[in-house]
């Protein structure tokens, strides 16, 4: 799909704004969201400004991959895991090139639960997504969420997958995961991760 520029007002201040631009000039804020830090750190009330500027520029422009995402990152910040799943699914379908979609509706399809109690057919599905990621591009928390999957599921069930937590973690550390990103992960999960995971 060819990149389309979109009129909205600003998430943040409510200005007459574009997606040809990145940050609101009137108050410095990002127009668009393109990865989650960029929501990680807002207060639900901002995050609700967002989404809801989102959404009504959906209306107009259902086909629009980066407003679909933008929106996904803060229905899961709101904890809406169905709703943020089916916008990733959305940008998927219109851009099947950015790993972040796929990592994040991976993390959406554990609805804030552990792997051990998900069933396996979501936890496949969130592995086949996340795998997918790091074919697009090799991040460590791509591979420390993989990680997190097989430890959790898995051998925490006593089943054989490869590669096996352990390859992930290494895979991880390889690719310089970053203590901010594991925490930030966890909390997103709402989970504490076990000791096997430590890095």
């Amino acid at each position: 799909m060819a990149y389309e520029v979109i009129n909205l007002l600003c998430p943040g201040c409510g200005a007459p704004v574009d997606t040809s631009v990145k940050k609101c000039e009137f108050c410095g804020r990002p127009v668009i969201v393109t990865s989650f830090n960029s929501v990680y750190g807002m207060s639900t009330p901002e995050v609700m400004k967002y989404k809801n500027e989102y959404q009504k520029v959906l209306n107009d422009n259902p086909d629009s991959s980066m407003v679909s995402s933008a929106l996904g990152m803060c229905l899961l910040k709101l904890n809406m895991y169905d709703k943020a799943y089916e916008k990733f699914n959305m940008a998927i379908e219109e851009e099947m090139d950015n790993s972040e979609v796929y990592f994040w509706a991976a993390v959406c399809l554990l609805k804030g639960k552990r792997p051990f109690i998900t069933p396996k057919a979501v936890v496949d599905k969130a592995i086949e997504y996340t795998t997918t990621a790091t074919m697009l591009e090799t991040r460590g928390i791509y591979y420390y969420f993989l990680a997190y999957l097989k430890y959790d599921y898995y051998t925490m069930k006593r089943l054989n997958v490869e590669p096996d937590y352990i390859e992930e973690l290494e895979n991880a550390m390889i690719n310089n995961v970053t203590i901010e990103d594991m925490n930030m992960l966890q909390q997103v999960l709402k989970v504490e991760f076990p000791e096997e995971l430590s890095i």
